[in-house]
């Protein structure tokens, strides 16, 4: 209601134009490579130093990744992490499997990998079975890259096939055991003969997968099971087939003890390596449902929701319900697929982690915990499903929780289900007195398999002086068809949409630009693009010299990128010794911790602000002369000071012209400017193109640029957004147009200082 003025008199107003939403949030680091476990591909925001072990693993020094970050999350609140993972998979050409045959018929004992000249792919030249009449499980096996070796097949006998072959496929052999079924060997050790089998190709060619659990089935409705949920990781890779178990207890039939028109049941998420009887439970989901309308549905309370990135980085959202979960998410079946009084009681089969070609029932087929029994005080502490405690038998059922190589079956697996045809099963699911009281066994746990690392297992993870343009930390950059490369390329991608990362440095800890060239210039063009962030980048190897360093940093013009010489020794906490580190490690912190007591606009070098933590010692202790020679030619030097300490001392970007944008503290005033200013700006979007808006602006810049100049940042500055530059023709076009004049404040980088000797008698002026 507008104001009624009547009688004569002065009037005082109030028109606050200087609050505008500022939009800008803490903004940190992006690290692009490698980690132990995790997410693949898209870019994962963390905060916490617990958050990051949580999803990516405690660093143990597999990676270099891992200690940048953590160095980094010391002195920084936040972080965005983007894992890389393999693309293009691999194949396992003629594997080998050892089989019983007799009366029991043909059985896979094990099976054989080769990894010949460090090639997964090349197969064993020859390999043969002889004197193989099972006395005591035992057999003659010869071949290449094997030599003659009597083995048996079973594990007691100490000479069994994981203790001849090894079950690293980074062992000294030609080939590694695979799988190995320990208690079907055992069971087996009658049948009168081992031999080898030629199994078909594991072809394993697909991308990183997560990890996920069989179908959730439903009781048999009119002899019908349904699906009705499985269980993602959220992770990628081989790991995450052995991190987490599911178990689903307490199922309610629908409307049973006065429940809703749905079935009734709770999700509890438990350590891998937990029992029964000492359960390890990281999450529980108490009393959900499947009814969509909820607030207790299952894909509500879970969460439903994950990503798929293109190799262009375009990132798609899937799922309707934001994760509450840490590790997983829940796919529900479609909507009207399975009837109302559908409830969980049974699961899917496994399927093979072996693709025999053929007949793939000779593969052991998973065997079941089924007995709910209970201890002496009468509390049940068995739980159905894929049994992964008895002794022997949790070894069988490991085998089952890998990757799965495509054509693969569920061959003699069978379905899970408490009213089926399972020896020791037999549980009711009605709305009667004995449904009450064998409700509290109605509980089952899934394991996971099929996550997958998108790689060889056989690859070796380069580090130090071992990496090559064909090896770095595990991955293939030797060109931009190589798998190393695109997996580099599709994460570098995620990150140049500036409008759903924020971020303000870009490290990739293991490339090298001297061996990786094509991965370098894709992240600086990503940086140039976006231009809001700053690229620490790695030029050369540990042991690489000066002039090679220079003459890679002759080959780059760009003021968003910065290189540091030489390599670094740092101390590996877990085995407390010393390992070389690329730069690009450490000096992320060192901005992380200058932004900190000082701001972006101070150099992150020199001994206020410079010195590296953690650094033990450098590869190679530079003399003045030799820091001259790096700094002439944009190489930032890591200079050795006795009692000092280890510091970077320069603070060069890689841009050719002499200007104020050669500095890094300089660039990065004018990205953390921009990136102020355009956030900020967003919220005229749309707004009228009048005095009043160009005032909003002017009274939200100008106090910014203030404070950047009263601590040091600028000498002076100039806001421009009036009819000047708004003239008819420009606001005719929609537009807003603004001008900002800056004077960056320079570096002492050169303190010169002159000595005078005067005469006796000469006096000193005031």
């Amino acid at each position: 209601m507008a104001e009624r003025i009547v009688s004569p008199g002065v009037f005082t107003r109030e028109n606050d134009l200087s609050f505008l939403a500022q939009g800008v949030g803490e903004i940190g680091a992006a690290f692009v490579g490698p980690f132990k476990q995790g997410p693949a591909f898209v870019p994962t925001i963390v905060r916490t130093q617990s958050e990051f072990e949580d999803k990516f693993g405690t660093p143990d020094g597999t990676y270099y990744t891992e200690y940048a970050v953590q160095n980094y999350l010391r002195e920084a609140g936040t972080v965005t992490v983007v894992r890389t993972l393999g693309i293009d998979g691999y194949s396992q050409v003629t594997p080998i499997g050892i089989a019983t045959s007799g009366s029991a018929g043909l059985k896979l004992v094990g099976t054989l990998h080769s990894t010949a000249n460090g090639d997964e792919e090349v197969g064993f030249d020859t390999f043969t079975v002889t004197d193989s009449a099972l006395t005591s499980g035992s057999f003659v096996v010869s071949g290449s890259g094997i030599g003659e070796v009597s083995a048996s097949i079973l594990p007691s006998a100490g000479n069994d096939i994981s203790d001849v072959f090894g079950e690293s496929p980074l062992g000294p052999k030609d080939g590694y055991v695979y799988t190995y079924f320990e208690n079907t060997a055992t069971t087996l050790a009658n049948n009168p003969y081992v031999e080898a089998v030629s199994l078909a190709t594991q072809n394993f060619s697909y991308e990183a997968s997560v990890a996920a659990t069989p179908w959730v089935k439903s009781q048999l409705i009119s002899d019908e099971r349904y699906d009705l949920f499985r269980f993602h990781t959220l992770g990628h890779g081989n790991g995450e087939n052995t991190r987490f178990k599911v178990s689903i207890s307490g199922v309610k039939a629908a409307g049973e003890d006065g429940g809703t028109d749905y079935s009734v049941f709770s999700v509890t998420l438990r350590s891998f390596s937990d029992t029964d009887k000492r359960k390890t439970v990281l999450e529980t989901f108490n009393n959900v449902n499947l009814d969509p309308a909820s607030p207790n549905y299952i894909a509500r309370v879970i969460g439903d929701r994950y990503y798929t990135i293109d190799d262009n980085g375009k990132i798609t959202e899937n799922g309707d319900w934001g994760n509450n979960s840490k590790y997983i998410r829940v796919q529900v079946g479609a909507q009207g697929s399975y009837p109302v009084s559908a409830a969980p009681f049974a699961h899917g089969a496994y399927t093979n982690p072996i693709f025999v070609g053929s007949d793939e029932t000779i593969v052991p087929a998973v065997t079941f915990q089924t007995t709910s029994t209970t201890n002496t005080t009468g509390n049940p502490f068995k739980f159905s499903g894929i049994d992964l405690e008895t002794a022997v038998v949790k070894i069988d059922n490991h085998q089952y929780l890998k990757p799965i190589p495509n054509g693969a079956t569920v061959g003699s697996n069978v379905v899970f289900g408490f009213d089926g045809n399972i020896t020791g099963v037999g549980l009711s699911l009605e709305m009667t007195g004995s449904a009450t009281a064998d409700m509290v066994n109605r509980q089952f746990t899934l394991g996971f398999q099929g996550g997958f690392d998108g790689m060889s297992p056989a690859r070796e993870i380069a580090l130090g002086s071992s990496i090559s343009a064909g090896n770095s930390q595990g991955f293939d950059l030797s060109s931009t068809s190589a798998d190393g490369y695109k997996s580099y390329s599709r994460c570098i991608n995620a990150l140049s949409n500036a409008d759903e990362w924020d971020i303000n440095m870009l490290v990739t800890p293991g490339i090298v630009r001297r061996l990786h060239s094509s991965v370098t210039t894709k992240a600086i063009d990503m940086v140039e693009a976006r231009q809001d962030a700053f690229y620490i980048a790695d030029f050369v190897g540990e042991t690489d010299t000066i002039s090679q360093v220079t003459d890679q940093a002759s080959s780059v013009d760009s003021n968003y990128v910065g290189t540091y010489y030489p390599w670094v020794r740092t101390v590996d906490t877990n085995t407390n010794k010393l390992v070389s580190v690329p730069p690009s490690v450490l000096l992320p912190a060192v901005y992380a911790a200058n932004d900190a007591i000082a701001a972006e606009w101070f150099a992150p070098a020199g001994l206020n602000r410079g010195g590296i933590v953690g650094a033990a010692s450098v590869v190679n202790r530079l003399t003045h002369s030799e820091r001259d020679t790096l700094y002439e030619n944009k190489v930032n030097p890591i200079a050795t000071f006795p009692g000092q300490g280890i510091v970077a001392f320069g603070q060069k970007t890689l841009q050719d012209k002499a200007s104020a944008l050669d500095r890094i503290n300089v660039r990065r005033l004018l990205i953390t400017v921009k990136k102020y200013i355009a956030s900020t700006s967003r919220f005229l979007v749309f707004e009228q193109n009048t005095a009043t808006t160009r005032a909003r602006f002017i009274n939200t810049v100008q106090p910014y640029l203030e404070g950047i100049q009263q601590r040091q940042g600028l000498y002076a500055f100039k806001v421009v957004m009036d009819e000047t530059n708004n003239t008819p023709d420009v606001v005719d076009r929609n537009i807003l147009a603004g001008q900002i004049f800056l004077q960056p404040a320079k570096t002492a980088e050169f303190i010169v200082i002159d000595f005078n000797i005067l005469p006796t008698g000469a006096a000193f002026s005031a």
